[in-house]
């Protein structure tokens, strides 16, 4: 399983210098430290996220790295024009010298759809509209579309992007879009233990894996999950137990249903998690159930051996959470690298821990 890190950067005291400079020098220090990969979360509006266009951060990333892949994690399509997305990771693909992993969703905020004159209405049959422009524009020398949302003919991309085929991973996060990986014959998706606890995400992820091998196509599986790892468990909790409060009470403001705001159609099983969380946050019960990794290095290891039998072949580690300091996600990555990386990079799993 190959190891990356995740941002979604958020930003609380509005430094946003202080919070971009940070990130790029954390992954320059990852790329050392031996991660693959790390990925970048769109995010408009609010301290929950600093990256309304992550294809700059990206674009940005490409220069100050050799050897990482540069994944999206996500790019929420509905919110953009999607022959402009294709133009721009194309260029990205580009820069980085084809190192570019491309992730979609629809997006789940209220707020960030609003201010960006969006409905949230039909998001997923725009979506999958979204992807095939896309896919098609990446993957023809010219290319023609008439759909619903979106009409044109003979368009082609300037630049192209350097892969012959950029690996697209769609979010997929309840029992619902599991079953449309199946459907639309997915070869690449990326879950988190946000709607679901681990077990059920890893079970829903076993599954679907069987039932696309059932079809021919072994997909490409990438999760990302909250983590520190510790002498021990109490105190990997300790270590980010105020990041991680400032952190699910930002997003528990934005999500559909916060509040006891009606959740629109078919983003119903985000108001029952607003309901779910309704009262006091308990770090250690986020850390059993999975939404979270808070353990000691052996633990840690134990736990990732789980997930990666499940399928998933690709890990983002989500250290820098509630705007966590410098310092203290440069020594949480550092740890991780020496202390659990190692075993996942061994092919005879033979590393002592």
């Amino acid at each position: 399983m190959k190891m990356g890190l995740f941002y979604v950067n958020e930003c609380h005291d509005e430094n946003y210098d202080r919070a971009y400079s940070e990130m790029l020098e954390q992954i320059q220090y990852g790329e050392e430290l031996g991660f693959e990969s790390v990925w970048l979360a769109e995010h408009h509006f609010s301290a929950y996220g600093s990256m309304p266009s992550p294809q700059v951060a990206a674009a940005a990333i490409s220069q100050i790295t050799e050897k990482m892949d540069i994944g999206i994690g996500i790019s929420i399509l509905n919110f953009d024009n999607p022959v402009r997305v294709a133009e721009d990771y194309a260029m990205v693909d580009v820069l980085s010298k084809g190192r570019l992993k491309f992730g979609a969703g629809r997006g789940y905020q209220p707020m960030e759809a609003k201010g960006l004159g969006i409905s949230l209405e039909k998001t997923r049959e725009r979506y999958w509209e979204y992807v095939d422009i896309i896919q098609g524009l990446w993957s023809n020398d010219t290319f023609s579309y008439n759909g619903e949302f979106y009409s044109f003919d003979n368009l082609k991309l300037t630049p192209k992007p350097v892969q012959k085929r950029i690996p697209f991973y769609h979010a997929c996060i309840s029992p619902e879009s599991f079953d449309l990986m199946v459907e639309k014959n997915a070869q690449e998706f990326m879950v988190t233990p946000t709607l679901m606890v681990m077990d059920d995400v890893l079970e829903y992820t076993r599954r679907t894996r069987e039932r696309l091998l059932q079809k021919g196509i072994d997909p490409k599986i990438h999760m990302n999950l909250q983590m520190n790892i510790a002498d021990n468990t109490d105190q990997a909790i300790k270590n980010v137990e105020n990041e991680m409060k400032v952190y699910f009470n930002k997003v528990l403001e934005l999500i559909p249903g916060a509040k006891g705001t009606q959740a629109p159609k078919t983003y119903e099983r985000f108001a029952e998690v607003a309901k779910e969380f309704d009262g006091p946050l308990n770090v250690g019960a986020l850390n059993q159930s999975g939404v979270a990794l808070l353990d000691g290095p052996k633990g840690a290891v134990d736990r990732l051996e789980v997930v990666e039998e499940s399928g998933i072949d690709s890990m983002s580690c989500w250290f820098r959470m509630g705007d966590m300091e410098h310092r203290k996600v440069m020594r949480a990555m550092k740890r991780f690298a020496d202390e659990v990386m190692p075993y996942f990079k061994s092919p005879a799993k033979k590393v002592t821990i």
